[in-house]
């Protein structure tokens, strides 16, 4: 019986070395999304930050968390986009100990996919 313990363990540990270089598929855009812009998010800072877009009048729509060292993307909600052809975003630590940081000015194309690295902290 040890024998088979061993070689089912072996198998496994076979496997998940295996498939350990793969990545995981980025999300699909959800229904609603059409030829909304996407931002992808860098975060390269070590602190987890909250991340707003931030439309010409000044007005903030928070997009959602990403994890310092991590990245992620975000549609782009047409609330944010209409009317506007630039955009910036800006990430808020979420705990005191760091600064906010503001992008430099993006265009918000239909379809466009906006990549922007937040800088280490």
């Amino acid at each position: 019986m040890p024998a088979v313990f061993r070689s089912s363990a072996l198998l496994l540990l076979l496997l998940s070395l295996a498939c350990g270089g793969a990545q995981a598929p980025e999300p699909a855009p959800g229904p609603d999304s059409g030829d909304q812009p996407r931002v992808r998010i860098d975060n390269r800072a070590s602190l987890d930050m909250d991340i707003y877009a931030v439309r010409n009048d000044g007005e903030r729509v928070r997009l959602g968390f990403v994890p310092g060292g991590e990245k992620a993307v975000f549609a782009l909600p047409a609330t944010v986009t209409s009317g506007s052809t630039t955009i910036r975003f800006e990430a808020r630590p979420v705990r005191r100990g760091g600064e906010p940081v503001v992008s430099e000015i993006f265009a918000a194309n239909a379809g466009a996919e906006i990549t922007w690295s937040i800088p280490p902290q």
